[in-house]
């Protein structure tokens, strides 16, 4: 199975679960339909894949993984439902269609991104048999990592950065915080849960941690880049705001030819890192690749 199909069979088998498994008793229907319409059919599902990917190579079974990565989707979703709001990025597109707030309203974007953080959390955490495969241990274990990957140190302060720096003169430094927060905390995420439920020891944990926030990075580079280079027909949502926005980045401050080699440059540090390890992680290097070649 090539990187392609690997990304699309774990969007499927996410999708599914999450239609599955979504609460729908005591639910208003229009809250559910919004919660089904920002994660369900739309998106690469890149963090669950990570998480099956190096899980995987410890020889986790996907099956078992399945509360977990769809747990992240959604909380991805969520920070994407909150980001496309008029107050935030004030974007009209995502994933291919209108954004929620424009499908829903305001409001309901606001109510609906809350509630696929909370039911993200609810997700894995209150799934019997994910808790009884992995111990209660190992369940909060991952519910930290990913809980300090959003809070004020993490995503939350990122998107807070983000909005600060817009429209003024920015370092370098200050730009790669931002991607730190933003983008790159929750990125190592699932690469760290993966590390933590397959047992990995503490060397590879930390050589897994290092090469998830490399990735995270990679990953706005890229998605900086193609703001600059791509098609809004290609990648779902709208291109160029970034410039008319005055956004931090690092095309910005460095340029596209210049942010091109750093992509390049990261990418085969993440190759000679994973490289030094006992396990094989041919697949996560192979997301690596889809990263930072990708055109969507």
């Amino acid at each position: 199975m090539n990187i392609e199909q690997f990304l699309k069979e774990s969007a499927r088998e996410v999708d599914e679960f999450i239609e599955a498994k979504l609460p729908s008793r005591g639910v208003p229907p229009r809250l559910l339909e919004a919660l089904k319409y920002g994660t369900v059919g739309g998106g690469k599902k890149v963090r669950a894949s990570l998480l099956f990917a190096t899980a995987e190579a410890y020889g986790v079974e996907r099956k078992v993984l399945l509360p977990l990565a769809a747990g992240i989707e959604m909380i991805h979703a969520f920070s994407l439902v909150h980001d496309d709001l008029p107050c935030m990025d004030n974007d009209d597109y995502r994933r291919g269609k209108p954004s929620m707030h424009r499908a829903f309203g305001e409001a309901m974007g606001v109510l609906a991104g809350d509630a696929l953080l909370v039911e993200g959390l609810n997700l894995f955490m209150n799934d019997p048999h994910f808790v009884k495969t992995f111990g209660a241990r190992k369940t909060l274990q991952v519910a930290q990592v990913i809980l300090s990957a959003l809070g004020g140190k993490g995503m939350v302060g990122g998107q807070v950065l983000d909005l600060e720096y817009q429209g003024r003169d920015v370092t370098e430094r200050e730009v790669y915080e931002i991607y730190l927060r933003k983008t790159a905390l929750f990125i190592q995420a699932p690469v760290v849960c993966g590390g933590i439920l397959g047992k990995a020891g503490r060397k590879e944990r930390r050589a897994l941690a290092e090469f998830g926030l490399r990735l995270g990075q990679c990953f706005q580079i890229k998605d900086d880049l193609l703001d600059v280079t791509g098609e809004s027909a290609v990648l779902g949502k709208t291109v160029g705001k970034d410039v008319k926005q005055d956004k931090a980045t690092l095309v910005k401050v460095r340029g596209v030819e210049a942010t091109e080699r750093i992509l390049r440059e990261e990418f085969e540090a993440i190759k000679t890192l994973l490289s030094t390890l006992e396990h094989s992680f041919e697949r996560l290097l192979e997301l690596a690749r889809f990263v930072v070649e990708r055109s969507y």
